[in-house]
This record gives structure tokens, C-alpha cells and sequence, in this order.
């Protein structure tokens, strides 16, 4: 009769010191002996005398004679032929023990590789070598000149340059480093660091130009003045969410003359908007996004401002449609649509669902209503005028986006600009510069150094449409996508399943944190990984007096549901193309020796700056009412 025992791994005996102690202590003396031997055979023979190697039962006496005579060992040598002077002699000892060192260093490298691979199959996890392999910092410094042409003539080119640091391996200060063409994904729920851990650090290593987004003022107050120190540092801020003195005022129909130009707009502001709660919301917002660009131009070529986009969509007006048919700068057959849609909007029967499409654009539209949101989208004369093209080619230039991304936010403004520095930057990162064409050769078309997108706070600011196809591509163009989502739900709810499933896969780094609670999601995180050999007891109770304990190993998954789920504060699972998964640490900035004076010198300058000028702030500082 038998019964299993609970499924545990049995722990083994600590292994006593002497047991350890007296192996090595023996391996040193033989290592010791065996230079010395060889050593001094080798002096007689670099002498000139022999090889001078003792008998083997002469080996005590030329030992101890040895011993007896240090400083001229050829005069206690039993035998001829005899090493040579002391000098010779004790400089062979060295060269031999030196020898058996490198040797003992391989041979302890080639069983550690073993051990690793052993251990590696039984926890089921990457090990620190095959990590290191491919994303260490000799990993991505080879890469370098190629990914970066401009350090291509650089003899010693540092990690930092020629990649992305974004964890450590557990228990050791090795980086695991991203190379400038792996685009990221962090999945990480409220509080668990994501700004902390990784956003900050995304933001002060960025090598060129830098977008990033955020819904609070933590991100930009603890990077901005270092940021300030390398070029022109932009804060796009349509809410007033936070108390910067100056931000940027961006106009969406600036370039809506081109008919392209509109439709990109239309579609970037239609895909910020959450339209699940209303019905057909899919439809009409593919629907509204012709007819938003066609307003868009219209008002373009009109010399219009934001706001009549308000009207027009509130009293369904036929005047866009006028302006396109009179203007002869307008994209043929837009007028006509338009026209064709309105009409039947007027007429008793409504078959085309023109107005559920007018629906939809007044809910896209409300926060135009906010004069707070109007004036961050209406340029004054004087104000700095932010050039895109520029501002990607400046290399060390930094754009903060804010919104709070909820419904009535600027959100759809903010995704707008984002959509447009994407395009541009695709663009312009296919038209080299004179610099560029002047430079080697060294790979394939790219900017140089990369634009960094940081998009925090993604499905709520920033839902870029195509998201998945610009993260698969954008790594080749020097364009480096960092997605940050709170779970795979919000995902789903922004991008739908299919897209959302598209977005991970292309993801070149996913990192997964700690306190994810859909059992689902946790469950097919839980399959991705290989299965690991844990040791299962049982005990037979039989007619002896002794129980009798069997241990014999059975695979489960390499980490289990509860084990993602409970990451700890700091910890991440790392999932890296075709690699195994890993579990790495994730410092925070203050854990960082580099950037914890970097973000303390920021965020003290910050505040003065902010303590300086907040008596002319007082009255700007009020924001847009929430209306949820």
C-alpha cells in the first residue's frame, strides 16, 4: 500500500565543509607540485643541462631537497640533470602554473556551461549565460556599427551607446540590454513601477530625439531638466494636466491643404476615441474618419481654426462641402460624398447611417468645447513654432505629451501629433542626409541616432492604429516603439483581439510585471513557457519498520499562475523573440547609481523653476472640469 506525499522538491544535505574544504586544499597542492616539477625540469632544459624530470622514486628526495635548499633548487636535486639558476628556475614555475591556470579556468567554464544547461532544464528559465549571449553588452555592441553608422568608426564603443539598458540579471550587475532595432512591451498594472522601473530610464538613455507620453507630471518632472541639457525640450499639454510654464500649442488642420495629410489626422483622432459603448461603433467610426477629413481639409483650405469643426458637426452643415466644390484645390470626389451623406441625413429615411456617423464625430469633437483645450490647439503669433521634420533630425531634441486620456481628454488631439512624428519620422528616416550619404555604408537606411517613442499609458493616450505593424517595422527605420499598457484586457478593449494578439507577437521585448489578475491571461503566460523537472515524494508503508520515501521527477510548467501573478516588487519576466523566458530584475532609479543623481538633480531644478514662476502660472493652472 502506498500513499503520494505532497508534490515538493526534497531538499538535499548541505554538504559538510570539510567535505569541500580538503578536495580543493589537495587540488592546489598537486597543481602547486606539478609546476614546480615541471618547472624546474623545464630550467634544465632552457639551461642547457636536460630535461631535468627526477625518477619517480627519487620524488620524495628532489621534493625535499627542494625545500631544503630555496634559493638554489639544482643543489638539493638527487640527480643530473639538474635544473637551472634559481632565476630561470622559479620564472618556469610561473610560466607552468600560469599554464595549469588557464587550463583550470576552461575546465571550470566547460562544467559551469554544463551545470547551466542542466539547471536551465530543470528550473525551465534562460540561464544568465544564454541571456548574456543575446542580450548582453557584448551582444549588442557588435551589432553597433551596423544599427549605428555613426559610431561605426569608433574603436571602443560602449553598451550604453549601442543599445537599450532596461534590466539586470538577478544577484549581479550585468545589464540585459535591447539593441536599437527591438521594439518593447511592458505589461504592468497600476503601481507596480512601470515609471519607475523602466519609463525613467527609457527617457534619460534615450540616444536622439525622444517622444514620451504620460497621464501624470512624475515622468516629466524627474526627467526634464536633464533632458533640457541636450536640445529643446516641447511639453504638448491640451489639458493644462501639468504646471509647466511653457507649453507647446500644435494646430491639427496646420497641413490639412493636403488631402492625405486630413485623412491621416481623421484617422489618428476616430482610433483615440473608446467607441465600444455605443452600437455599430466599429462602423461608425470607420465611416467618420472620410468625413472628418473631409471637414479637416475643408477647413484647411478655408483658413479656418479647430473650432468650426464643432459647428459644422453639431448643425450638420453643408458648408464643408461647399468649400470643397468651389475650391479648386480640393481632392476630387471628397465634396460629392460629403454632399451624397448629407442628404440623406436630411432626408425621412435614413439608409446610410449618416446619422449615427455624426454621432460618433460629436462624441470625437466635445472636447473642443473646452476653451482650455482650444487654446493648447490654437498657435498665437510669437509662439515657438514646433517643426516635426527638425525636431527628428535634431538627434537630442524631446517632446512630453500629456492627457489623461479618459472620455472628453484631448486624447484623439494628442494621438493626432504622435501618428504625425510616426509619419515623419518613417519618412525621413528613407531620405538620408548629406552627412549620412557622404558616411560608409554600413547597413541599411535608418535615423541615426534612433528616435525613442515612450508610450505610456498607450491604449489610453496614444492608441496608434497599426500598432503592430509599426512596432514589427519600425526597429529597421531607427524608431524605437515602447509600449506600456496596464493588462492584456486593456489591450483587447482598445485594439481587439486579433490586433492585440498581432501587437504582442511583434513586440521584439515583452516584460511582463508582478499583480496581473485575469486567471486567463495569467494561464496563457503560464503555457508559453517550457516545462521544468521538479522532484515528487511518495511514501510506501509496508511491512517494514521504516517508511520508504521515493523521490522521482515529473515536468510542470516552468512558472505557475500564482508565480506570475506574485512577481515581486522589481521583478520581471522577460519573454525576447525566440529565447527562452527569463525572470530578471527591474531597478528602480534610485537602485541606479547613474540615474539616481541624474533624476535627483532634475527634479530639485524642476521645482525651483516651477516655485520661480508660479506666481505667473496661478491663473493658467486651471484645468478642464471632468466630465465623466
Amino acid at each position: 500500500m502506498s500513499r503520494p506525499g505532497q508534490q515538493h522538491q526534497i531538499p538535499s544535505s548541505p554538504r559538510p565543509l570539510y567535505g569541500v574544504f580538503y578536495p580543493l586544499l589537495g587540488a592546489a597542492l598537486a597543481t602547486v607540485l606539478l609546476a614546480g616539477l615541471v618547472g624546474g625540469a623545464l630550467s634544465g632544459w632552457l639551461g642547457g643541462h636536460g630535461w631535468a624530470w627526477p625518477p619517480p622514486r627519487l620524488l620524495p628526495s628532489t621534493i625535499i631537497g627542494w625545500a631544503t635548499h630555496l634559493s638554489d633548487p639544482a643543489a638539493g636535486w638527487p640527480t643530473d640533470p639538474r635544473p637551472g639558476p634559481a632565476v630561470l628556475t622559479y620564472g618556469s614555475v610561473l610560466v607552468v602554473l600560469a599554464a595549469e591556470l588557464a587550463l583550470w579556468t576552461r575546465v571550470f567554464a566547460w562544467r559551469n556551461r554544463i551545470y547551466q544547461r542542466r539547471a536551465e532544464l530543470r528550473s525551465g528559465l534562460a540561464d544568465r549565460h544564454a541571456v548574456q549571449e543575446r542580450l548582453g553588452a557584448r551582444a549588442v555592441t557588435k551589432d553597433a556599427p551596423r544599427l549605428r553608422p555613426s559610431l561605426a568608426n569608433f574603436l571602443d564603443i560602449s553598451a550604453d551607446d549601442a543599445g537599450a539598458l532596461f534590466a539586470r540579471w538577478p544577484g549581479t550587475c550585468e545589464g540585459i540590454y535591447g539593441s536599437h532595432e527591438d521594439s518593447k512591451l511592458v505589461v504592468a498594472p497600476v503601481r507596480m513601477g512601470k515609471t519607475a522601473r523602466q519609463a525613467v530610464s527609457d527617457v534619460l538613455r534615450a540616444p536622439g530625439a525622444l517622444v514620451a507620453t504620460s497621464t501624470r507630471f512624475d515622468l516629466i518632472e524627474l526627467t526634464i531638466m536633464e533632458r533640457a541639457k541636450r536640445g529643446l525640450v516641447w511639453v504638448f499639454d491640451p489639458e493644462n494636466r501639468v504646471p509647466w510654464p511653457e507649453k507647446l500649442r500644435w494646430d491639427p488642420i496646420r497641413g490639412c491643404e493636403d488631402f492625405d495629410v486630413a485623412l491621416r489626422r481623421a484617422v489618428a483622432i476616430c482610433s483615440a476615441r473608446p467607441l465600444e459603448d455605443t452600437k455599430n461603433g466599429g462602423y461608425f467610426s470607420g465611416k467618420s474618419e472620410g468625413v472628418l477629413a473631409a471637414m479637416l481639409h475643408a477647413a484647411a483650405l478655408s483658413g479656418s481654426d479647430l473650432s468650426i469643426l464643432w459647428l459644422w458637426t453639431t448643425s450638420q452643415s453643408y458648408r464643408p462641402a461647399q468649400i470643397l466644390e468651389t475650391d479648386e484645390r480640393a481632392a476630387p470626389a471628397i465634396a460629392d460624398g460629403l454632399r451624397n451623406l448629407l442628404d440623406s441625413l436630411k432626408s425621412t429615411s435614413d439608409t446610410s447611417g449618416a446619422g449615427g456617423i455624426y454621432s460618433t464625430l460629436e462624441l470625437l469633437l466635445r472636447p473642443l468645447t473646452s476653451p482650455t483645450i482650444m487654446r493648447a490647439l490654437t498657435p498665437q503669433p510669437g509662439d515657438r513654432q514646433f517643426d516635426i521634420d527638425a525636431f527628428i533630425r535634431s538627434g537630442h531634441d524631446t517632446l512630453y505629451m500629456v492627457s489623461r486620456g479618459r472620455k472628453n481628454s484631448a486624447a484623439p488631439m494628442v494621438n493626432a501629433l504622435m501618428v504625425e512624428v510616426l509619419h515623419r519620422a518613417d519618412i525621413l528616416s528613407q531620405h538620408p542626409t548629406a552627412e549620412q550619404l557622404n558616411a560608409p555604408a554600413y547597413g541599411d537606411l535608418r535615423l541615426d541616432p534612433p528616435l525613442r517613442i515612450v508610450m505610456d499609458e498607450a491604449a489610453n493616450i496614444t492608441p496608434v492604429d497599426d500598432l503592430s505593424a509599426r512596432l514589427a517595422d519600425s526597429g529597421g527605420r531607427g524608431i524605437q516603439l515602447y509600449v506600456y499598457v496596464q493588462n492584456f484586457s486593456q489591450l483587447r478593449q482598445r485594439w481587439g483581439f486579433e490586433e492585440a494578439t498581432e501587437i504582442w507577437d511583434c513586440a521584439s521585448i515583452k516584460l511582463v510585471l508582478g499583480g496581473l489578475s485575469n486567471s486567463k491571461d495569467l494561464l496563457a503566460l503560464s503555457d508559453l513557457l517550457p516545462e521544468r523537472i521538479v522532484d515528487q515524494a511518495s511514501v510506501s508503508t509496508g511491512t517494514a519498520v521504516r517508511d520508504q520515501v521515493t523521490v522521482s521527477p515529473w515536468r510542470q510548467r516552468a512558472l505557475t499562475i500564482d508565480e506570475i501573478r506574485e512577481l515581486g516588487d522589481g521583478e520581471g519576466l522577460l519573454f525576447y523573440r525566440n529565447l527562452r523566458a527569463a525572470k530578471v530584475d527591474l531597478p528602480g532609479w534610485w537602485e541606479t547609481p547613474d540615474l539616481a543623481d541624474l533624476v535627483a538633480q532634475s527634479r530639485n531644478e524642476a521645482r525651483k523653476l516651477l516655485a520661480a514662476s508660479q506666481t505667473g502660472l496661478a491663473a493658467d493652472l486651471q484645468t478642464p472640469a471632468d466630465d465623466d
